[in-house]
């Protein structure tokens, strides 16, 4: 994950003389609302919507006339919630996650309207499963890896797509979906279990203008 990390602003880096506009450098803060999705054999469950949060950075390089190409490096928490009688069971996973969003851009009298979409690579860091029975309650740990001890698959694969209002003044406002299409159910050899991430987020950020070259 940290190689492709220094690969990706490497490129970016050589993309900044390609282009007449420099790329422009952002902050954004806002709100998970996550689930996931759990199957084995014929047996498919899907969690109740968790809150959390998320914290990032991007870049947007210029690639022509209203596009550009935005990776973003930020900090999100998923996860999910369980819920029969008065069992609860709820998850969250923190995540550093590495969308690669391509976007169009519309311009407007007071800023610009933008869509975008592309793949989302993520690596799982921690997280907690809190299970409470009653008036009993148990937190645990959920380790992220591969071996036989650990929980869930620390990669994931997804597709983000998102869509937001970015203001004269630099701030914005956007929403995003992302869906985790690889499996982060650690199986064995006849196991076919599986195991998805999803999440709606809604975000508010600043961007730094980038400078036209002379």
């Amino acid at each position: 994950m940290k190689k492709t990390i220094i690969t990706f602003i490497s490129s970016l880096m050589l993309l900044n003389y390609a282009h007449a506009q420099q790329p422009s450098f952002g902050f954004t803060a806002g709100a998970t609302f996550a689930s996931y999705k759990v199957s084995a054999s014929s047996v498919s469950v899907t969690s109740k919507t968790k809150a959390g949060f998320s914290l990032g950075m991007l870049l947007s390089v210029p690639a022509g006339k209203n596009f550009s190409f935005q990776p973003a490096l930020n900090y999100v928490q998923k996860g999910g919630r369980l819920k029969e009688d008065n069992i609860t069971d709820q998850s969250t996973f923190n995540y550093l996650e590495l969308p690669l969003n391509f976007v169009y851009t519309a311009p407007s009298a007071q800023g610009s309207f933008f869509v975008g979409v592309g793949p989302c690579l993520s690596m799982g860091l921690s997280g907690k499963e809190k299970y409470k029975d009653g008036t009993n309650e148990e937190t645990t740990d959920i380790k992220f890896g591969s071996g036989d001890n650990d929980d869930l698959k620390s990669f994931e694969a997804g597709i983000n797509c998102l869509a937001g209002y970015k203001f004269k003044g630099g701030f914005l406002v956007a929403a995003n979906y992302n869906a985790g299409i690889s499996n982060i159910a650690i199986t064995s050899e006849g196991d076919n279990s599986k195991a998805h991430n999803r999440y709606f987020g809604v975000r508010i950020g600043y961007m730094i203008p980038g400078k036209q070259k002379k």
